[in-house]
């Protein structure tokens, strides 16, 4: 570079800059916009995975922030809404269908609407068990002006469950889609599985998504923060979900009028599990009170709560007629027909 053509405090080797003037209030004004937008997480897993373990946690994680929560089920009643319910958070429920299918999304559709005009900062969206998240995306764009464009997908959480997640993902469109969609998958109930099992389901995890983080957990007990804080970035793109009105599963609320003996609440549970994918509520006993009862395939799990709740148990099976007369027969055969449909 020849001297003369050089500015004052140039050397030689080096380009000369120009500055421009920077409008600093226009970006403090864009940062501000984006510090209040409202982030969303959402949970997805298979039924009985794990997903409403990790919404107390992210509950108890991130108690200092205003929080809104949207809770999904299949059933009619929503069991799970009961199990995070606190104080001064506002839980809407979404129940009878997946909020990614059309039966209900319009629901879905306005309790984010409704949810964008308060002034939380994180909104947690824990979705039915078989639901398929697949089109997420496309729901927040269609929402944009409606919103305020006041929404940031922070991403996608997926509990996989250790000891169903291989026998299942390759039956299940939905769970494949869950993994695909995902920007972190905990794979839950380590207690429960071999080192092998972890490492082939992290292989199939792997092959459906190639960027998401894995964690291993036992009820869920991961750093929740640090796992939202490196959420992985979705690189699946939109599409149209799996969840239809014709492919949704069968749902039966089996209830009582008195307490029944947990010996025989056991056994008419352990009966029906074989046709069920899930079996969850409350059961008020003879000799323990209300209990929560929490079932996938054979493994039970039945413990005492704190409040007096009515008897009702959400059985969600892929084979309608058939679970129905199971029910019934097992209710007359075990319990002396005092669980009824």
């Amino acid at each position: 570079m020849d001297s003369k053509s050089m500015q004052p405090g140039e050397t030689p080797g080096h380009l000369a800059t120009t500055f421009r003037p920077v409008c600093f209030d226009r970006l403090q004004a864009e940062f501000s916009e984006e510090q209040i937008m409202i982030q969303i997480v959402l949970l997805s897993g298979f039924l009985g995975a794990g997903k409403t373990t990790l919404m107390q946690r992210l509950l108890d994680t991130y108690q200092e922030h205003k929080i809104g929560v949207i809770i999904n089920e299949f059933g009619e009643i929503n069991i799970d809404a009961k199990l995070v319910k606190r104080d001064g958070i506002d839980i809407a429920e979404l129940s009878n269908g997946s909020i990614f299918c059309a039966c209900i999304k319009d629901k879905f559709v306005d309790g984010l609407i409704e949810m964008s005009k308060t002034d939380i900062e994180y909104l947690f969206i824990e979705a039915s068990g078989l639901a398929d998240p697949s089109n997420m995306e496309d729901i927040l764009k269609g929402i944009k002006r409606d919103t305020n464009d006041n929404y940031l997908m922070k991403g996608n959480l997926c509990v996989a469950d250790g000891c169903s997640f291989l026998d299942l993902v390759d039956m299940l469109p939905a769970l494949e889609r869950q993994v695909k969609h995902a920007s972190a998958v905990i794979v839950n109930k380590m207690d429960l599985i071999d080192q092998q099992t972890f490492k082939e389901i992290s292989e199939k995890i792997g092959e459906l998504n190639g960027a998401v983080k894995i964690y291993a957990a036992t009820h869920c007990d991961v750093n929740i923060k640090e796992v939202v804080d490196n959420f992985a970035p979705v690189l699946a793109a939109g599409e149209e979900t799996t969840n239809t009105y014709e492919n949704r599963p069968q749902t039966f609320i089996v209830k009582a009028d008195q307490p029944v003996e947990k010996e025989k609440l056991i056994s008419f549970i352990r009966s029906i599990a074989d046709s069920s994918y899930r079996i969850k509520g409350f059961c008020r006993t003879v000799e323990e009170g209300t209990v929560e009862v929490s079932g996938v395939v054979n493994h039970l799990i039945i413990t005492p709560w704190d409040t007096e709740e009515e008897t009702e148990i959400v059985v969600i099976s892929s084979v309608g007629i058939k679970m129905m007369s199971l029910i019934t027969r097992s209710s007359a055969e075990i319990l002396e027909g005092r669980f009824y449909i």
